[in-house]
């Protein structure tokens, strides 16, 4: 998915104005004195080192008077949809406290939180957790001398290391799947226990909505009875996003493309052949979208012990297939990056690496399964389960935006299908005039996309000053210029 330039614009400005509301607060002095509001002996506390920040949250270490620590942190303007903030907040104060009470996985204690509402500072909905000292292991398994750096994790690490840190996290998984719920959808709120909205804030959902400006949600109030309707819906959330993205093409040959790609995946999934029929509509799990090998904080660079895992926002209640499918974050990165993309049909160094990887997690985890009877091996069969109905390959596909026929998870999905020969018969199928009829719209709105950039940065550049650049008339009137003003553009 490529993003709107339109929108990153957009955010662009609205993360300045949010900074510089948070510079304007930090600079005055006014973090420590509401900080220390929410301790409970209301200690004087003072800020230790520089802002940190990641791609969702901007955060500060404060340290009270009687040496304790904790972790301020917001999220960040720009780059969180203001209007989902207080709920982004929310659902990862709800996962953190499920696993404080119910599991031994070291997460932060949620000391304070609140609302943009209850923010006197202004500067939107926060969480203030304990503080949590030790090493990144993401910026452990990072290879600093790579020309290109990637998110890969690095080649030169032991098998010790690498069975040190998987063992850990088959624990933490075995902990977090045998965690039921009877419904899917979004968490509890936390304090009132008040039911969360039928569906649920995703990752995904939320990204091609500030990223591409499409709407994927639907009507949040309408829940889903069964992994069967959950997983589909995800599969029309791609396609809605292909339908209703004006840049989502290159060319009109990529439009087809997409188009017979989509459409062939949709009739497959309608068969329910990768639904398990044991977790269909019963026993749904806790999924935290973006949890990997990049939240953990460990000891030292010497010591891999587990003292943190961090950053559990876009976390919710969905099928068990999905939360026990093969996961996708054993070399740290995603596959559905252009990393590990497929050239000619044929996998990459990082696919075959993965698959290596993934049967030495299987073999951990198995171990670590045997170590208490009551896990019955539930969550390993339920990763050889996705193995051998390719719902791993699907999984990963519809969990993420969709980059493409090249990507390693559609490859390993096409070739689960029969490969090439039987994925064109397939595509053969939806090839005629509604195809091209797709195709000619899709090109159509294109020219009215790049078109509407053009008209765009020339108003950037004649705006003259950073003042005009943020004044609200003209974010509303980016925020106006949807996909109808780019037809109307290529029209013209």
């Amino acid at each position: 998915m490529d993003p709107s330039e339109l929108l990153e614009d957009l955010h662009r400005v609205e993360g300045q104005i949010w900074f510089d509301k948070m510079r304007e607060v930090y600079n005055a002095g006014r973090i420590c004195p509401w900080v220390s509001t929410f301790h409970p002996d209301r200690l004087s506390c003072e800020i230790k080192g520089k802002p940190l920040h990641g791609s969702f949250n901007w955060a500060l270490k404060v340290v009270f008077s009687d040496g304790t620590a904790w972790l301020v942190r917001f999220p960040r303007g720009g780059h969180i949809s203001k209007d989902i903030m207080d709920e982004k907040v929310t659902m990862e104060v709800s996962t953190l406290r499920l696993l404080r009470s119910q599991t031994t996985i070291p997460v932060p204690t949620v000391r304070a939180w609140g609302l943009a509402a209850d923010n006197t500072l202004g500067v939107g909905p926060f969480i203030m957790m304990d503080f949590i000292e030790g090493k990144s292991l993401l910026d452990l398994l990072l290879d600093p001398d790579v020309e290109n750096p990637t998110r890969h994790m690095r080649q030169d690490i032991s098998l010790d290391k690498v069975t040190r840190i998987y063992r850990q996290m088959a624990n933490f998984m075995l902990q977090m799947y045998h965690i039921n719920f009877d419904k899917i959808g979004s968490l509890p709120w936390p304090e009132t226990e008040a039911t969360g909205l039928p569906r649920p804030l995703t990752f995904k959902a939320h990204e091609m909505r500030h990223t591409a400006g499409v709407d994927v949600f639907g009507d949040r109030t309408k829940g889903f009875a069964s992994a069967d309707e959950y997983i589909k819906h995800l599969v029309n959330e791609n396609w809605t996003l292909i339908t209703n993205q004006a840049n989502g093409i290159q060319h009109r040959d990529h439009a087809r493309m997409l188009y017979g790609a989509w459409q062939v995946i949709r009739q497959v999934v309608e068969t329910g052949d990768f639904i398990n029929k044991n977790y269909n509509t019963s026993q749904f799990k806790l999924i935290c979208d973006d949890l990997g090998l990049a939240n953990l904080i460990v000891r030292s660079e010497e010591d891999l012990t587990v003292v943190g895992v961090i950053d559990l926002e876009w976390s919710y209640v969905g099928p068990a297939q999905m939360a026990g499918s093969a996961p996708y974050w054993l070399l740290q990165d995603r596959p559905t990056s252009m990393d590990w993309d497929c050239v000619d049909g044929r996998r990459s160094a990082a696919g075959n690496r993965y698959f290596r990887h993934l049967r030495l997690y299987l073999r951990i985890l198995e171990e670590e399964e045997a170590k208490v009877p009551e896990y019955k091996h539930e969550l390993s069969d339920m990763i050889k389960w996705s193995q051998e109905t390719g719902a791993m390959w699907l999984h990963m596909l519809v969990s993420n935006a969709f980059g493409g026929t090249s990507t390693f998870p559609f490859t390993e999905f096409r070739q689960h299908l029969g490969g090439e020969p039987q994925w064109v018969r397939r595509e053969q199928e939806f090839k005629g005039p509604v195809m091209e009829s797709f195709a000619a719209r899709k090109e159509l709105e294109l020219r009215g996309y790049w078109e509407a950039v053009r008209v765009m940065k020339r108003g950037w550049r004649s705006s003259g000053t950073r003042s005009l650049l943020l004044r609200s008339s003209w974010i509303g009137g980016l925020r106006c210029f949807g996909r109808e003003g780019m037809l109307s553009q290529a029209k013209e």
